[in-house]
């Protein structure tokens, strides 16, 4: 099996259905970063200066378009709920009417006092004008206040839970793209080298066919090789460019700028936390915070349904100035109220809304087991991929072992006469595959250690 074969079938899976995120457009870059290769598009007269994993994952957490948003969004929904809470101290309004009557009219309203000082002199007149302030109190709502209250700053928890893990679902993204950076460039290190090779065998064949030591054959079939190295090396490349171009707007850049990554080497990866506190960790995690927020919030909303059932008092008090042309001066007058309103009747819809907010809560009750599973499933799925990762890269450096000595067996038979061109091209074609195969492997340890972190949201794997 060839390199790029070997590319497709494995990495760009993993890259594709695990890596990318809703936040990272799937866009393919124009313009080719640098590659290990030579024959690539245009590259810049100033190599650009390596970008770190961390300087990555930094800028990413930085500019991303999708932390933005969801900073806003806790921010918006943490005002909410302080605004929300305030209302418990009732509301202050000032208001003012101005009206013109058929008739002349009484300016204030009829008083003891006011007739103490006889009818004929009371203010009447058709303009009127009262201005005033007003000052409203729920007393006892039944409870629907403070269950709104509680609702509201629940989803402020929400919004801060779906902050913290986008955070870590942006560096997962980011540590497996660039991972995928990486492993291409290790591909691209692999397919040069083979590329070397056969030019150096192609220049020896073609001394050895005009002097007829080697069949116009054995040259024909390096150049077929050839070719088909050259156009797996231009694919790797077209790869390497749209994995950087989606790294990059990752990043909050141009998907069309110059992305340098270091090189990929065997990861030096341990357990900071014991294996048997990650089941814990995981079920503490963003997503099961939210399910269990949620199930809270529905709980509270069956409390406000009941509320509707209960009476509410509301206290009010006001104080008004009356201004008329018939009256020497402004008359004032206050008001305090108590009002109790007590629910009679309504078509039944207080019932169903009952019915409704009690299913809604038994809704997010299976919402928060069913995320506790999954959160639980994922965790497991994590594990046994680096488990795996790990099983894989021990294998690839193996097969990188077996295959450098079996090409240079070949190289060896084959100068003596002892194979033909088809063993010593399979033997070159297996070393490239092998080298190949060991960049993905450490690709993905890398990315199999990061989901772990980004299940868990912590870096339990360093």
């Amino acid at each position: 099996m060839n390199s790029l074969h070997l590319f497709r079938r494995r990495l760009l899976p993993v890259l594709m259905a695990g890596c990318l995120g809703s936040a990272v457009p799937a866009k393919s870059a124009p313009t080719a970063a640098p590659t290990a290769g030579g024959s690539g598009p245009v590259t810049p007269s100033t190599p650009a200066a390596p970008l770190e994993l961390e300087q990555a994952i930094a800028l990413a957490l930085e500019q991303s378009p999708a932390i933005k948003a969801t900073e806003l969004q806790a921010d918006a929904a943490a005002k909410k709920a302080s605004a929300m809470s305030r209302t418990r101290w009732g509301e202050l309004d000032a208001v003012a009417s101005a009206s013109r009557f058929d008739a002349d009219r009484i300016l204030i309203p009829m008083s003891s006092q006011l007739l103490a000082a006889g009818l004929p002199n009371a203010p009447f007149d058709r303009d009127q004008l009262h201005y005033g302030v007003t000052y409203q109190i729920p007393l006892y709502l039944g409870g629907k206040l403070s269950a709104g209250i509680e609702i509201a700053e629940l989803e402020a928890d929400k919004a801060a839970a779906l902050r913290e893990g986008t955070r870590w679902q942006i560096r997962y993204n980011v540590v497996s793209l660039y991972s995928g950076v990486q492993t291409l460039d290790g591909a691209l290190a692999a397919s040069d080298a083979l590329l070397q090779t056969l030019e150096a065998v192609r220049r020896r064949l073609d001394l050895m066919v005009e002097n007829g030591k080697r069949p116009e054959l054995d040259r024909l079939k390096v150049a077929d090789e050839l070719a088909e190295a050259r156009a797996r090396h231009a694919a790797l490349e077209a790869q390497r460019v749209k994995v950087a171009g989606l790294l990059l707007a990752l990043l909050g850049r141009s998907p069309a700028g110059n992305l340098v990554a270091t090189p990929l080497a065997d990861p030096q990866l341990a357990w900071a936390l014991p294996a048997d506190s990650l089941q814990s960790l995981a079920l503490r995690s963003s997503p099961v915070r939210r399910a269990g927020l949620a199930s809270r919030q529905a709980d509270r909303g069956v409390k406000a349904a009941r509320s509707r059932f209960l009476p509410s008092v509301v206290g009010q008090a006001n104080y008004f100035g009356h201004h008329a042309d018939s009256a020497a001066d402004d008359p004032t007058t206050w008001e305090l109220s108590l009002g109790v309103k007590l629910p009679l009747f309504n078509g039944a819809s207080r019932l169903a809304e009952m019915s409704a907010a009690k299913a809604k809560r038994s809704a997010a009750e299976e919402g928060l087991r069913r995320a506790r599973l999954q959160r639980e499933a994922e965790l497991q799925e994590a594990l046994a991929r680096f488990s795996a990762a790990q099983v894989g890269l021990e294998a690839a450096r193996a097969r990188v072992a077996a295959a450098d000595e079996a090409a240079r067996s070949e190289e060896i038979r084959y100068q003596s006469g002892a194979s033909s061109i088809e063993d010593l091209l399979r033997a070159r074609t297996r070393q490239e595959a092998a080298q190949t195969a060991l960049a993905q492997a450490r690709g993905e340890v890398k990315i199999a250690a990061e989901q772990v972190n980004a299940v868990v949201e912590m870096e339990v794997i360093r």
